[in-house]
């Protein structure tokens, strides 16, 4: 089961990064990022609760936050890569973190959207 997992979070990475290898997004962080949001997609787009492998995946990530710095940079990534994903509610970025039980994750994320603070 976790082997077939694995596969499939693979394969959704490997089509997600294909279509925003010729953005700004295609930063060694913004890979790590893909990698582990990708289970996170149906969610962030208005799906019921998030996968398992999804909270697994943002845990993770959150994990590899270890400055401001690369909070910024995380969130300069998924400000690029949400327009990628058709319409999506921001909303749902902070709503993961609650659903997952990830405190500080991160708060709404539009265009408008100030990485900085």
């Amino acid at each position: 089961m976790f082997r077939s997992i694995n596969s499939i979070a693979m394969l959704v990475f490997l089509n997600f990064s294909l279509d925003i290898t010729e953005t700004a997004a295609a930063s060694p962080m913004c890979n790590v990022v893909i990698f582990f949001l990708s289970p996170c997609e149906s969610f962030i787009k208005g799906g019921a609760d998030p996968a398992p492998e999804c909270c697994v995946g943002a845990k993770r990530l959150i994990d590899q936050l270890k400055a401001k710095e690369d909070r910024i940079e995380v969130c300069q990534c998924i400000k690029a890569l949400l327009p990628q994903l058709g319409p999506f509610d921001p909303n749902r970025v902070p709503l993961l973190g609650q659903k997952c039980g990830i405190k500080n994750f991160f708060p709404p994320i539009t265009p408008a959207t100030d990485c900085s603070k």
